[in-house]
């Protein structure tokens, strides 16, 4: 067979955690382990956003025959699982909002074919308490509390969103047929190597979209983005040890790590999948009455905080006479991020003509409000202050969100950052 034209050779060193639980580096050395009897490599470059392979037909076929065979592999091993039990260890690390988060817990999960809801149900516990899928009802509980919270799940996407199943083995069990089966996926084997031994990476590129908790669908991101999804295999077992998510366009990662996994373990015990066992131990939370936002034609209530720029305490009753946005935001949002510069700019054109901005923040400390303004400078009134009952008053479940205020203290608006909205208002009020 032909000798390589070229041999890529890209070592890619990931900070993960300076705890002993993680790794702090995790080398991968991305080298595409197809291999001809003369113990070389195929090679392989990325043209016009498409795989190019290099080399003869018949090897490029057998390049990806060997790729696809290696996905196919791991699919099955996943695919072929009744129960798993592991350690899940979670970390987000966001150099570009200064975020690290940390979750670990004991994960089962049954695959039994009644449970046919979403193929299904799992328990999983930690030091905060447990959440608990038993193929129609999810339930909470919550050891400092000593309560527990139930709800019915009706459909898959009522379980999106719930933490242990992110990145998890889950979603690779459901996702990796949709992988194989899109040949517009970029696909791809390497090898790396850790501790001394050799494993497997299964690397797959999804463009403008990312996948869903339960893997069986994608969900999309109103952002242009490429995200890498690199999977670490055993290669002796072939169960995914690693998941690594990443953004092309920043630092940003998501791991996850499967620890001690066991795939036949003990069953555990039946009355275990109802809440009612539980019933000696935790009390029924009572539920929450649901956050309604402020309604156009309210009176905005008043409020003080300290301004960040100048230390000194600041009302909204100050500001009356004028046009006033308030943008309720946190420091570990990117939307709240992507919604500095649409704010500035509205801050530049109105900012003269007794129209003014002011961001509010509750939730986060002085030290973390500047981390964040120092990363995206604001050209207006930044104030911050523990006192969350400013969020319930206003309505505010979710951020950003922002609140339109006319001169006579009546909200215009409230809701998303809708700018043009926003404008065809402010000009009406002004």
């Amino acid at each position: 067979m032909n000798m390589l034209k070229a041999i890529v050779g890209i070592l890619v060193i990931l900070y993960i955690s300076s705890t002993s639980t993680f790794p702090k580096t995790f080398i991968i050395t991305s080298t595409t382990t197809e291999i001809d009897d003369d113990n070389n490599l195929d090679s392989s470059k990325v043209r016009d956003g498409k795989l190019m392979l290099d080399g003869k037909t018949e090897e490029k076929n057998s390049h990806m025959t060997y790729r696809i065979a290696i996905f196919n592999q791991v699919n099955e091993k996943l695919a072929s699982m009744k129960t798993v039990k592991y350690h899940y260890l979670r970390e987000f690390n966001y150099p570009s909002a200064g975020y690290i988060n940390k979750t670990e817990g004991e994960m089962y999960i049954d695959f039994a074919k009644e449970n046919d809801l979403t193929g299904m149900r799992f328990q999983y516990k930690d030091a905060q308490g447990f959440i608990i899928f038993n193929n129609s009802q999810l339930f909470n509980g919550n050891k400092k509390e000593q309560t527990i919270s139930v709800s019915n799940i009706k459909a898959q996407k009522d379980l999106e969103g719930k933490s242990p199943l992110y990145n998890s083995l889950v979603t690779l069990r459901n996702a990796l047929p949709l992988i194989i089966k899109d040949e517009n996926i970029q696909k791809s084997i390497t090898d790396t190597l850790i501790n001394n031994k050799r494993y497997h990476v299964l690397q797959f590129f999804l463009q403008n979209k990312l996948l869903t908790y339960l893997g069986s669908d994608f969900s999309k991101v109103t952002k242009d983005l490429t995200f890498r999804y690199q999977i670490i295999v055993d290669k002796s077992t072939l169960l995914p040890l690693t998941i690594l998510q990443t953004n092309a366009n920043s630092q940003d990662l998501n791991r996850t790590d499967f620890k001690e996994i066991d795939t036949s373990p003990a069953p555990v015990e039946e009355i275990s999948w109802f809440y009612t066992s539980y019933l000696n131990n935790y009390t029924i939370e009572t539920p929450k009455i649901p956050v309604v936002l402020i309604k156009a034609g309210e009176v905005a209530p008043d409020w003080e905080l300290t301004n960040f720029a100048t230390d000194v305490k600041e009302t909204l009753a100050q500001h009356k006479g004028k046009i006033i946005l308030l943008e309720f935001w946190i420091k570990n949002c990117g939307y709240c991020i992507e919604a500095v510069p649409k704010l500035n700019a509205l801050n530049d054109y109105y900012g003269k003509n007794n129209f003014k901005i002011v961001a509010i923040n509750t939730e986060d400390n002085r030290y973390n409000v500047g981390v964040f303004t120092d990363k995206h400078p604001m050209n207006y009134s930044v104030v911050y202050g523990d006192d969350p009952s400013i969020n319930k008053k206003y309505g505010v479940a979710g951020f950003p969100t922002v609140v339109l205020i006319a001169k006579n203290g009546r909200v215009l608006y409230s809701g998303s950052l809708d700018i043009e909205t926003l404008k065809q208002l402010i000009n009406k009020n002004l």
